[in-house]
């Protein structure tokens, strides 16, 4: 099955059981599974995200201190606070939906692009799954990265 192909039909799929759930839609992501060689969504409701900012922000505030007063600043720099929304898919409200099997596939700069591609081109119904259409974040999986790509909805949306 052609990426494209593939991609729209696990983002559909995603949208529609979100819809029946009636989810708050905060971020949605269109993930590649590296190591099992599958595609799902995992989709995320603001208040999920601050709570999960929150807490890992706690808890890197501690070790980001300590290396702070211990003038390591290399080391602090690794434990500094998210000032935004977590990207962190398997903390996400809702993880693996319509998650399907793609044994094979190429993980290419061009598969990864495709798949991008087809979540921009599902912008609109995405968008109407969320209570406020102008905070929702959409991310894509990379060639070497869970999350490689990050954007909000082109205007014309």
């Amino acid at each position: 099955m052609h990426p494209a192909t593939l991609a729209s039909q696990v983002i559909n799929a995603a949208i529609s059981e979100l819809r029946t759930s009636a989810f708050p839609l905060f971020t949605f992501a269109l993930y590649f599974d590296h190591e099992s060689e599958a595609l799902a969504v995992c989709a995320d409701t603001e208040d999920n995200s601050n709570r999960t900012v929150a807490s890992v922000n706690s808890y890197n505030a501690k070790y980001f201190h300590q290396y702070l007063a211990a003038g390591d600043l290399g080391m602090a720099k690794l434990w500094q606070a998210n000032a935004g929304r977590s990207l962190s898919l398997g903390d996400f409200s809702r993880v693996n939906i319509a998650r399907v099997e793609s044994p094979g596939v190429e993980q290419s700069e061009e598969f990864f692009l495709i798949l991008a591609q087809a979540l921009a081109a599902h912008e609109e119904p995405i968008l109407a799954l969320s209570p406020t259409p102008s905070k929702v974040a959409f991310a894509c999986s990379g060639v070497s990265a869970e999350v490689a790509l990050m954007w909000s909805a082109k205007g014309d949306a």
